[in-house]
């Protein structure tokens, strides 16, 4: 009994507890709060006179204490015609399950990531055709103020899609992320000050740390993304008050199956913990939080992208997430993100406010979208630059081969047919080696990008 790596317990027939082994002592604590000798009527969710019944599915009862889950089977031990004792097994399969409940998650948001990243580009697309045209005619002096006001509104509008689009990228670990040495808890302690002076005063916003710096290689701007979202969903949760707690420590795990979640490998990580007392999530619900466009608030109050855009973000960083919950105690939600030697971090870069004017640089612009060109085309003659345009990468080398062309930047889409903006490149190097390149593209793809990267070292790209 004691080499089993399940639990065992021997029950006589009044339910009483004769023996057990090491690991059965273990589970019937948690399962009864019982030790051997004691009398047992229950074990967890589950009445041990119905355990002692054939289950309704498969050979296993399914019980469920403490946050844990088990599968138990009863088989009798005859003495001549009557049963005078019962052999219990009680495995702890609450590791299996959740990381089988990881997987068939995984297997659903990839194939919904599939479909996204389809469309990505086409919407990506139609939407900065619209963005840039609204754009140009605000800017418009002959533009009545009802009309600018108008076009502020299409300008509002589009942006708000091209922020689900890259929900909806990002849920699908399809958006290109900007990864640095950071400090988390610098980033955390700065949204932290920014929900206490935005939420409301009945939610008491906190943030737990210890005095190291948590770094971490990661985007910064997703990282936000992912406390926001969490914190809203908190607030969601507790609409007459209540607390919100961040925590940041540092957990190293020598063994896998010691690991606090299922997946977490060997090595140093930084943990944060989001917890609020709001209402908590029902175990009906629990199984698709992270599901796209699944929410339960009411219609207009919510997308269902938020925590399907969380859990993408994380995997897309090789971290992971859990939670924990019940119904009117609060929810925790913990990620765990790979920690990275300390170091001093890079520091942030400042995007400009305002977009440089040309003094009448000749720009190339080789887009095989005619709408999308004609867009580009006229955004950048507003902008004070003279502009060629191709249709694909072939074209465009015909008109750098004219000695007129006097082209100071090429502005380049990747994929194109005939011939796309990475063989432009190619083609470049022999005779127009040092003009500078711009190479663009709204296919969300990571090979894209590093394939561009690739190509682009070279003088003047």
């Amino acid at each position: 009994m004691q080499t089993t790596p399940q639990g065992l317990l021997l029950l006589d027939v009044t339910g009483k507890v004769v023996m057990a082994n090491r690991t059965g002592i273990r589970d019937l604590a948690i399962l009864t709060n019982a030790r051997v000798g004691d009398m047992i009527t229950q074990l967890g969710d589950l009445k041990v006179s119905e355990l002692l019944l054939i289950p309704p599915v498969g050979p296993w009862h399914d019980v469920h204490a403490d946050g844990r889950i088990f599968e138990i089977i009863a088989r009798p031990i005859s003495n001549h015609e009557d049963f005078a004792q019962w052999v219990v097994l009680i495995d702890d399969v609450t590791r299996s399950r959740q990381a089988e409940m990881e997987a068939r998650q995984q297997e659903r948001l990839a194939t919904v990531g599939q479909l996204a990243a389809g469309i990505a580009h086409d919407f990506n697309n139609i939407l900065t055709v619209i963005l840039l045209h609204a754009q140009m005619a605000g800017m418009s002096a002959e533009m009545l103020d009802a009309d600018r006001r108008r076009m502020a509104v299409i300008v509002e509008q589009t942006q708000y899609a091209t922020e689900l689009v890259r929900q909806i990228l990002d849920f699908s670990r399809q958006s290109l992320l900007q990864r640095r040495d950071m400090d988390l808890r610098a980033l955390v302690n700065e949204q932290v000050s920014l929900l206490q002076r935005t939420f409301p005063e009945t939610i008491k916003v906190a943030l737990v740390h210890g005095e190291n710096r948590c770094l971490v290689h990661a985007d910064p701007t997703r990282l936000r993304q992912v406390v926001v979202n969490l914190a809203i969903n908190a607030r969601d949760a507790m609409p007459h008050g209540g607390a919100l707690l961040f925590e940041l420590s540092k957990l190293s795990v020598a063994a896998e199956a010691a690991a606090p979640t299922p997946g977490l490998a060997v090595g140093e990580w930084i943990r944060l913990t989001v917890a609020d007392t709001g209402t908590g999530i029902a175990p009906d619900v629990l199984p698709h939080i992270f599901d796209p466009f699944f929410t339960t608030k009411e219609p207009g109050k919510g997308t269902g992208l938020g925590l399907a855009q969380v859990h993408g973000i994380i995997a897309q960083h090789e971290g992971h997430l859990s939670v924990d919950t019940l119904p009117d105690s609060g929810t925790t939600f913990t990620i765990y993100l790979s920690a990275v030697e300390t170091k001093q971090p890079a520091p942030q870069t400042v995007a400009a406010g305002v977009l440089p004017r040309g003094r009448g640089e000749r720009i190339l612009l080789v887009e095989d979208n005619p709408t999308l060109r004609y867009a580009i085309i006229e955004m950048l003659k507003s902008l004070d630059y003279a502009v060629l345009d191709a249709p694909n990468g072939r074209v465009a080398l015909d008109l750098l081969a004219s000695p007129h062309s006097n082209v100071a930047l090429v502005l380049s889409d990747v994929v194109m047919p005939d011939m796309g903006g990475m063989a432009l490149v190619d083609a470049m190097r022999t005779d127009h080696s040092n003009l500078p390149v711009v190479l663009m593209s709204g296919h969300p793809s990571t090979k894209i990008k590093r394939t561009c990267a690739l190509s682009a070292l070279r003088p003047g790209c």
